[in-house]
């Protein structure tokens, strides 16, 4: 019966392990291909002539991507040690087994601390894109502004002007009147 689970279970990880490789060979065609979209995005969030805001966006995606690349990377690298783990329990094991392990375990941590690297940097650049980006808008909203504040003293001015053309018309009209009723008066005087 123990030789009978022994089998089992080496069974198992002669599946596990295929399953990896497989899943190792199917992955490294996608990284590679995931890769080339990663340095295009990132290019484009290089590229100047676009705006922050498309800058960010491509920027935003290149780290998505990364992040799903990294993850995946990191599952088959739990895999890998799970597997070693489980082949060790089965057996007696050699310094290159506990070797072999160490180094899975090893290049697990240094995968994990490269992608938390790889979003503090990344993480930092969308950052500095969002301050860039409300930079700008705030330049336009100054630039806006002062388009309507010019504006408004084009009018203002226009009002003055026409409100003094207004207030002369006025005086002119009084003017008139007090001269057509002194002449009224004088005509009246004259006559008495």
């Amino acid at each position: 019966a123990e030789i009978k689970e022994e089998v089992k279970v080496m069974t198992e990880l002669e599946k596990s392990s295929q399953k990896l490789r497989d899943a190792e060979i199917e992955f490294s065609i996608a990284k590679a291909k995931t890769r080339q979209e990663i340095e295009k995005a990132r290019l484009a969030a290089e590229d100047e002539s676009l705006s922050a805001e498309e800058r960010l966006t491509n920027l935003k995606k290149a780290l998505e991507l990364e992040e799903e690349t990294t993850e995946r990377e990191l599952e088959l690298a739990r895999e890998k040690v799970r597997i070693q783990e489980q082949e060790m329990a089965q057996s007696k094991n050699l310094v290159e087994d506990e070797q072999k392990l160490a180094d899975l375990k090893v290049e697990l941590i240094s995968k994990e601390t490269a992608s938390i690297k790889m979003r503090r940097r990344v993480m930092t650049e969308v950052n500095t894109f969002e301050r860039e980006i409300a930079a700008e808008e705030e330049a336009r909203s100054k630039e806006r502004q002062a388009r309507l504040d010019a504006e408004a003293a084009k009018i203002q001015a226009v009002i003055d002007k026409e409100t003094e053309r207004v207030n002369k018309l006025i005086t002119e009209s009084a003017d008139l009147l007090d001269q057509f009723y002194q002449s009224q008066l004088d005509a009246q005087t004259r006559e008495e």
